[in-house]
């Protein structure tokens, strides 16, 4: 076990531990707070066997996970917002949101259905975006299910050290309860064991008791059975997650998301009816999981296009359409246009048994039904999330909420304020502001026609409900009437729009997809286009097989223009390959769950004037052989890095501003070779700019400023070239070398950082020449451990402690350095250090000029202390 740090410990000179939360081998959590008032996870990790390769390859596996978790962007995941290392352990540092455990917050009951349904929901989604990340939990069960302040569900406790630790044998036994029968026999953890230990923590959640282990079930101990009134789709779920047998078994969690959407809604008897002749039980509640807004009404798959009735004061009839046993009637209306087809799922109800004659005068007549209302027409939500309220103001109480590509029936209008009847029957007033007419099976049929004979083709006002992806064959100019005003809208699987090998362009217009289905908004596939005042929307992408989700797939030899264009929604807003190019200029790539554009394989472009915010993961991603380049953008707010920069991409970033990213402003990994030129990357939670694996390129003429961790920093076999950059006030080094790294830093000022203006570790072999390291709150200057390489030519003044410092094993050569006006000293050689030096001014320090503290027996340095004389 590892022994626990007590309260009031110091982590990194910036987390002050609280309480511990758990202590396992080699790792152990804690409640923390940060040196600027943060509340935070910190998992710290201390890898067995330290000094051997076996240690070292644990070591490693545990960063390769920590970094996959860092990926991870969801809110039922605590969000990754450091990640430290030291010699002797690994440090993660998470946001702390872990309020109160799911045990407590039951205290002692069972979920009630809406409860089930929805913490379903969200933990399997949680749980699907660390897998999107290959990151499995491995020790899944009740106690790392979290309520945070707000009382959103939280899944914690990812096995980051389980997991690596198999690196050495297999890891510790899995909870019985709660372990997939093939992890039990000796199987290695996967996602199919993950979705089994949620299940079985949820199924113990919402029955009440624990699951039976997987050996007793296979004896015929059956599952704890789920109180009556359990939803179809929290039953299909557990079901799905806790197949005994792996081939029967959900693959992956959009799978059992999909499966509860497939198992149907469930329509809630309203309170204070006497659908039965008991009142209801109605549980404490457990959380606003219970007590938020109202569940959101799923859109329709597609809507049906209904006939506008005319308001004659005589009611058309009405055709009732019941469902019996949970099955579905419903009209249909093909995409050409075609007559409408019944489509039954329930047979005719047997009469009701005829009531015992009474007498005539002791029955009362029935109450005349009141008419089914007009309907003016029928409009389909277009914003996000639409409130329906009770009365015709924002200040109205909120009934239900629909969702983008929602079928709303229009019985009213006080404008801008329309009462409808949503899918399920709810009525009220929405702000007609977010709707538009969905516009008939003749003006689709028309669009569909136009778009095959190709040439001009103008859209209404209104949108156009396609069915099944549109492939345009011949050249087309496509424009409507406002990206808010005309809409393209589809649920359909594959693609909205499909351009092959045409010159195409789109213009004042919107294509949405809706649903779950995975799917793109727009895929050219060879050709030419050009979008204008263009939103691309709402893309789906496919875990499993890792396609679809873009809004724009510019794929083979597509040629892109993007003018005024917004991609947002989708799991990426642009996605280049093969050799595709795209111009972008004024477009916005935001609000994308994996990335606002990503460029791979040989696809190039120019990016300017464009922002990419918030995404869910990267702002943008570079990868293969790609070499597109970005100018003049904004990049700020993503989730992961602003920058991800991998394979053997070689883009050109100038000009752009990459701020406030949760991790890196920019990440270079792989053999990738960017050259990034007169960027300003600051106030990143993480490094500004990072080069891992064996990354090179060029950094020039950039400020880097502000950044949390490092400004710059290089790890593994990184050896870029540094030119002419300012890096100032970073809250750690300035610029941090370790590992193997090289390459250069030169001409460039270093100042006013937390730590060392400049230091390295481990075997780094830097050359670091004409530099100027000023005012740094530590040393200017620390080589450590076996650093070799060059300092030459440097100005190093005015910092908190030593001008330079060589300590450890280091062995650099130290030549014509100006060393002056440092607090504690000039030059400082200790323990083992060696190296050579010549030609160094040491003046105006506030220490010795040169001093040693040297272990006995050391051979000397071979310095020549002309101008920093040895005191």
């Amino acid at each position: 076990m590892s022994d626990a740090l007590p309260a009031g410990t110091v982590v990194a000179e910036r987390y002050t531990v609280l309480t511990t939360l758990t202590v396992q081998a080699h790792e152990a959590t804690y409640r923390a707070t940060a040196s600027w008032g943060g509340a935070v996870i910190l998992t710290v990790f201390t890898a067995p066997f330290p000094g051997t390769p076996t240690g070292a390859r644990i070591r490693q596996a545990f960063l390769r996970y920590a970094r996959m978790l860092a990926q991870v962007q969801h809110p039922g995941i605590l969000r990754v917002t450091d990640l430290i290392e030291t010699p002797d352990q690994v440090i993660v540092v998470q946001d702390d949101r872990l309020h109160r455990p799911l045990r407590d917050m039951l205290g002692g009951r069972v979920l009630n259905a809406r409860e089930a349904e929805t913490l379903i929901r969200s933990l399997f989604s949680a749980l699907g975006a660390a897998h999107a990340q290959a990151l499995l939990h491995t020790q899944l069960t009740p106690e790392h299910i979290w309520f945070d302040a707000d009382d959103q569900p939280v899944l914690a406790g990812f096995g980051l050290a389980h997991r690596a630790l198999r690196e050495a044998g297999p890891g510790a036994l899995a909870d019985p309860r709660y372990a997939a029968p093939e992890l039990l026999s000796g199987g290695a953890p996967s996602t199919q064991t993950d979705l089994y230990a949620l299940g079985a923590g949820l199924l113990e959640a919402a029955s009440g008791q624990s699951p039976p282990p997987a050996g007793a079930r296979a004896q015929g101990v059956p599952l704890p059975p789920l109180p009556e009134g359990t939803w179809p789709a929290v039953r299909n779920a557990l079901s799905e997650a806790l197949a005994l047998e792996p081939a029967e078994r959900a693959v992956s969690a959009a799978e059992i998301l999909e499966g509860m959407d497939r198992a149907g809604t469930i329509v809630e008897v309203p309170a204070g009816s006497a659908a039965s002749g008991e009142e209801e039980t109605v549980s404490p509640p457990i959380s606003s999981i219970q007590q938020g807004p109202p569940a959101r009404v799923a859109p329709p798959a597609p809507p049906v296009m209904k006939k506008r009735a005319r308001p004659t004061g005589a009611v058309a009839a009405v055709l009732v359409l019941l469902a019996v046993g949970g099955a579905v009637a419903g009209l249909r209306l093909t995409q050409g246009g075609s007559e409408p087809t019944a489509v039954m799922g329930a047979t005719a109800p047997e009469p009701a048994m005829a009531a015992p004659e009474q007498d005539e005068a002791a029955v009362t007549p029935a109450a005349t039904p009141e008419p089914e209302p007009v309907v003016l027409r029928t409009d389909i939500v277009t914003a996000a999330n639409l409130n329906v309220r009770d009365q015709p103001n924002a200040g109205s109480t909120v009934m239900a909420t629909v969702v983008r590509g929602s079928a709303l029936d229009i019985l009213e209008e006080q404008t801008p304020w329309l009462r409808v009847r949503t899918s399920s029957g709810q009525d009220g007033w929405v702000n007609g502001e977010h709707t538009l007419p969905l516009l008939g099976e003749e003006a689709t049929a028309t669009l569909l026609e136009a778009l095959g004979a190709g040439g001009e083709v103008a859209l209404e006002r209104g949108v156009y409900w396609l069915t099944a992806p549109v492939r345009v064959t011949a050249d087309v100019q496509l424009t409507g009437m406002g990206q808010k005003v005309s809409l393209l809208m589809s649920d359909a699987a594959a693609d909205t729009l499909v351009f092959e090998e045409v010159e195409a362009s789109l213009t004042g217009l919107s294509v949405i997809h809706v649903g779950r289905s995975p799917a793109r908004a727009v895929l050219q596939d060879g050709g030419r286009l050009t979008t204008e005042r263009v939103t691309l929307s709402g893309a789906v992408r496919d875990l499993d097989e890792e396609a679809y989700g873009s809004g724009l797939w510019v794929k083979g030899t597509g040629h892109a223009t993007l003018l005024q264009t917004t991609l947002a929604g989708n799991a990426f807003g642009l996605y280049v390959t093969d050799s595709g190019h795209v111009q972008a200029e004024e477009s916005s790539f935001s609000g994308n769950s994996e990335g606002g554009a990503l460029f791979k394989d040989d696809a190039t472009g120019a990016v300017s004037a464009s922002a990419f915010s918030e995404n869910g993961a990267h702002g943008v991603h570079v990868a293969g052989q790609a070499t597109p380049e970005f100018t003049g953008n904004r990049i700020r707010r993503n989730r992961g890095r602003g920058v991800t920069i991998y394979d053997q991409a070689r883009p050109t970033l100038t000009d752009n501003t990459v701020e406030e990213n949760t991790l890196q402003g920019v990440g270079v990994q792989g053999e990738a070779q960017p050259r990034l030129n007169q960027n300003t990357i600051q106030g990143n939670r993480q490094s500004g700019l990072t080069f891992f694996d064996n990354s090179a390129g060029t950094a020039a003429s950039n400020t880097v400023q502000a950044n949390l961790k490092s400004g710059v920093s290089l790890t593994e076999y990184a050896a870029p070239t540094l030119s002419g950059n300012t890096i100032r006030r970073n809250r750690q080094n300035g610029l941090a070398y370790a590992d193997h790294t090289g390459g250069s830093a030169e001409n460039n000022v270093i100042s006013g950082n937390g730590n060392p203006g400049i230091s390295a570790w481990g075997d780094a072999q830097p050359r670091l020449t004409g530099n100027m390291v000023q005012g740094n709150k530590q040393s200017g200057v620390v080589l450590a451990e076996r650093v070799s390489g060059q300092f030459s030519g440097n100005t190093v003044s005015d910092n908190a402690l030593y001008g330079l410092i060589v300590t450890g094993n280091a062995s650099p050569e130290v030549t014509e350095n100006i060393v002056s006006g440092n607090t504690r000293g000039g030059i400082f050689y200790k323990q083992e250090a060696g190296g050579s030096g010549y030609g160094n001014i040491c003046e105006g320090n506030g220490g010795p000029a040169l001093s040693a503290e040297l272990v006995p027996d050391h051979p000397g340095i071979q310095f020549s202390a002309d101008g920093c004389p040895l005191e």
